[in-house]
């Protein structure tokens, strides 16, 4: 007569648990995960209002170029240039902010 056993938990071998909960759960992640989404949006916000339009239709709401160009009511090359212009100075305002918390960490650690 067989008992009622509670079933076995069966894992894949190639599944490492800890390295997905690691991934997934770890604190010092998260939080510089939030930091870095707060330096983009601070960044995109202090983009001109032509840029952070372009920006945010086709970066957050995932608008192609011509439907971005038909919301505006410009061309569509001018959305091309816009989303360079944007693209190009949301990274020189995140490499700029890199480069100060750099020299702070330097200056703060030297003494």
């Amino acid at each position: 007569m067989q008992q009622n056993r509670a079933p076995e938990l069966l894992t894949a071998p190639d599944v490492d648990l800890h390295a997905i909960a690691d991934n997934h759960l770890n604190p010092e992640r998260l939080l510089l995960k939030k930091a870095d989404n707060e330096l983009v949006r601070q960044a995109v916000e202090e983009l001109p209002p032509e840029f952070r339009e372009v920006i945010v239709l086709r970066e957050l709401e995932g608008l192609s170029y011509k439907q971005i160009a038909t919301v505006v009511e410009i061309p569509e090359g001018t959305v091309m240039s816009r989303l360079a212009r944007a693209r190009n100075r949301l990274q020189q305002r995140l490499v700029s902010h890199g480069n100060k918390e750099s020299t702070t960490r330097l200056e703060v650690g030297a003494f």
